[in-house]
């Protein structure tokens, strides 16, 4: 299957026409998120093909997910003792990682130390200082081994940031309590190495109002929560007991609460796209749905749209973005700036423009209308 897309709008002039179609076209993922369940298993010659793929497709941004997860994986040669227990010490991924990015010209995002006991349910004080305590020192020996490697961006906060976790579930658990015991330390500890920091929250539209998100993210950063990136996850595929978590009919106004709360507080806004389907969460979605959910992100102002994650995509999910997302490297940088800008202005225009009311015979219509996006998906 393929997708092809159309302009919302006809633009004043034919140049400019031309410019965006090409543009649009070449729109692209611009990185990967990769967990290491798969890539920790794999030769560096491995990695290192895996790499010159992604860089080929434009997916330069890679987000290894965690440096480890308590008592269970290790990605990198740590010697840190509270790391010594885990189950899988598939400790060369980080290093592997390295050197593939080098050979490929890609930049690598480290993942921080995983531990998700009591983080749903509304960590105590003690908890998230002692959580903030592990990463600092995971911070630390990373610094001290790959400080000097210039395809590191920074660091990435594994644990996901959700607003419902937050409504003051005990007395001791608040927004303050998590920027203050947790959120800041962190950021401050990486930030003083020279390294940015990047988190990846969830939302769920079953809980929350896009209002209601822009209010949390900005109660955050306000806090003191000054991360370089933000790449909010989309939540389209991910679902419990049956309601998604996000549609595509309204993912465009969650992501742009965050997109306003992230400019505020001049803070870069990505998008974390889900790339897998809701009803089999190892397999890839159609082109169509892909299309749609990479032409929101970039409506709303995403200046960077990563996907999740290698473990989905394998050798055949590769295959398919190649098919999907050919990138065309042809427009010079400054002309992609004004174009997105351009863009921008349009489609925003295109959403305020739908109608209260719509004839359901034209549901269709409104569908591409209220993402920005028009997507048609061939036989």
């Amino acid at each position: 299957m393929s997708a092809t897309r159309f302009l919302p709008h006809v633009f004043s002039t034919a140049l400019l026409l031309s410019i965006f179609l090409t543009y649009a076209e070449s729109a692209n993922l611009n990185g990967v998120f990769d967990a290491g369940w798969t890539t920790a298993y794999q030769s560096a010659d491995s990695i290192n093909h895996l790499h010159k793929r992604l860089n080929a497709l434009g997916m330069e941004q890679v987000v290894l997910q965690y440096a480890a997860v308590e008592k269970t994986h290790l990605y990198y040669p740590s010697q840190l003792g509270f790391l010594q227990n885990t189950q899988y010490k598939n400790n060369q991924l980080f290093p592997k990682s390295i050197e593939a990015a080098k050979a490929a010209g890609n930049k690598l995002w480290f993942g921080l130390y995983y531990d998700d006991e009591m983080w749903y349910s509304s960590p105590e004080v003690w908890q998230l200082d002692s959580l903030a305590a592990r990463n600092l020192k995971v911070i630390e020996e990373l610094y001290a081994l790959y400080g000097d490697e210039k395809v590191i961006e920074g660091v990435y906060i594994p644990q996901e940031i959700a607003r419902f976790y937050w409504r003051g579930l005990s007395e001791n658990t608040t927004v303050a309590t998590l920027t203050m015991h947790f959120l800041i330390p962190v950021t401050q500890a990486a930030q003083a190495k020279g390294w940015k920091v990047l988190a990846a929250p969830f939302y769920n539209q079953n809980l929350e109002s896009p209002e209601e998100l822009q209010a949390f993210f900005e109660s955050l950063f306000a806090a003191g929560f000054k991360p370089d990136v933000v790449a909010v996850q989309d939540g389209i595929g991910a679902s419990d007991n049956g309601r998604n978590h996000a549609d595509i009919l309204t993912v465009g106004s969650y992501e742009r609460s965050v997109a306003k709360a992230c400019s505020k507080y001049g803070i870069d806004f990505w998008v974390d796209m889900e790339l897998f389907r809701t009803d089999d969460p190892h397999t890839l979605a159609d082109s169509a749905r892909l299309s749609a959910q990479l032409d929101t992100a970039r409506a709303v102002g995403a200046t960077k749209v990563i996907a999740y994650d290698l473990a989905v995509l394998g050798n055949a999910g590769l295959d398919s973005l190649e098919k999907w997302f050919k990138r065309d490297s042809s427009l010079a940088t400054e002309s992609i700036f004004e174009i997105r800008r351009s863009r921008r202005a349009t489609r925003q225009r295109a959403t305020d423009d739908v109608p209260k009311y719509i004839d359901p015979r034209h549901k269709e219509i409104r569908y591409y209308k209220l993402n920005g996006a028009r997507v048609k998906a061939s036989e």
